[in-house]
């Protein structure tokens, strides 16, 4: 079952242009979406094929809709990590058998001439090897078959694929799109902190709907104590937050992260005096810019090793707050 929404809420101007150029037969078969993770781009991919489906087929389009989203389309191919049984986690990349086990579906036919999809999501997590083994596929392309990569970071995709493929670039939606999506939902909370989860989400509805779990609500509370928090305790709170996160999976800790990168360049922000809407909760923090930065710099510097390698996330996290521990000493 493909967990996405049926309806989609703004880049109706991508989707007018795609479906333009699919009617007038100019579509590349290689395009990729890009843009900040969580704002609707494979939301957008699927929303788009359904569209083309209407107009090949429109008399059995509500049975190509029932099969596009229990993602059991004959004509489509949803690609994302594998879950590795024997690892019991969920693969780093995507692999090179799962590009090479594309080239049946991209040589059969196609029933009734309608036109294959295949979706990769994300493209960022291709490795070399899985990566030249689509460029192989793209240099010669199938006609009739759609080749759509979803990129949080366009930059991640290697250039001579970039090279090959029209970019969609979509925007983060606007306020007031942002709220419509989080409301329709049925996550039980109100306006203001809406407001606030666009903020902390730089705008970005899926990670917002990430963040308003009861567990990244605890998280964020157990974040703002720490930083709030005199000498007294300091050690035992980061011990427990690090003992808490520990078994997070790879996207709840990216979560995690985020939260903390939010609260650390909102606290730069309040020392150097620029006016933020976050500055109440964080105006008695014991954290200095300074500190604020070295524990930014640790983050940036090795957050990508940390799921390259599944390096610890407890100790992961231990590391992160020393420098605010040797602030104490």
């Amino acid at each position: 079952m493909i967990n996405f929404s049926k309806n989609i809420l703004g880049h109706q101007n991508i989707i007018d242009k795609l479906l333009y150029k699919f009617e007038n037969n100019t579509l590349h078969n290689s395009l990729i979406f890009f843009g900040q993770n969580g704002i609707g781009k494979t939301t957008l991919a699927f929303n788009f094929i359904s569209q083309v489906l209407k107009k090949v087929d429109y008399n059995n389009y509500n049975n190509h809709i029932g099969l596009l989203y229990k993602n059991s389309h004959p004509n489509l191919r949803y690609i994302t990590r594998s879950y590795d049984e024997a690892k019991d986690k969920t693969s780093e990349y995507i692999s090179i058998d799962q590009i090479r086990s594309l080239n049946n579906f991209i040589n059969q036919s196609s029933f009734n001439n309608i036109p294959k999809f295949i979706i990769f999501d994300s493209a960022d997590n291709f490795n070399k090897n899985s990566s030249n083994s689509l460029l192989k596929i793209l240099e010669e392309p199938s006609n009739n078959t759609y080749f759509i990569l979803i990129s949080h970071q366009l930059s991640n995709i290697l250039p001579t694929i970039r090279s090959r493929c029209i970019k969609f670039y979509l925007n983060n939606p606007s306020k007031e799109i942002f709220h419509e999506i989080i409301k329709n939902e049925n996550i039980d909370i109100n306006n203001n902190d809406i407001d606030f989860l666009y903020l902390l989400s730089n705008g970005s509805p899926g990670t917002a709907i990430k963040i308003s779990s009861d567990k990244m609500n605890e998280l964020y509370d157990s974040i703002i104590e720490i930083i709030n928090y005199n000498k007294n305790d300091l050690s035992k709170k980061i011990y427990d937050l690090s003992e808490y996160v520990s078994s997070f999976s790879n996207d709840e800790y990216k979560v995690f992260l985020m939260l903390l990168r939010f609260i650390l360049i909102n606290i730069i922000k309040d020392n150097l005096g620029i006016l933020s809407e976050f500055s109440t909760i964080v105006n008695e923090s014991y954290i200095t810019k300074f500190i604020s930065f070295e524990i930014l710099d640790f983050i940036d510097n090795n957050e990508k090793d940390l799921f390259i390698y599944n390096l610890d996330k407890k100790i992961f996290c231990l590391n992160i707050f020393i420098p605010l521990k040797k602030s104490y000493e």
